[in-house]
């Protein structure tokens, strides 16, 4: 019986050191993709004022080729 209970208590013990690795695992992933979002949408904000950039010299290159 007491053989029984010790190897539950160890089979318990290795779960929760399982579980504490894979919750710090999932806590540097989380922390990635936050970051990764993050530089996504500096992108895309970038991105859209370049392409506001290009129009407004488009804009202002036809105006003056139309003078």
């Amino acid at each position: 019986m007491r053989i029984l209970a010790i190897l539950m208590i160890l089979t318990l013990s290795s779960c929760m050191v399982s579980q504490k690795t894979f919750d710090d695992k999932c806590c540097k992933m989380e922390a990635q993709i936050t970051e990764l979002e993050s530089k996504a949408r500096g992108m895309e904000m970038k991105e859209q004022l370049l392409r506001q950039a290009i129009h407004d010299l488009q804009t202002k290159n036809d105006t003056i080729n139309n003078q």
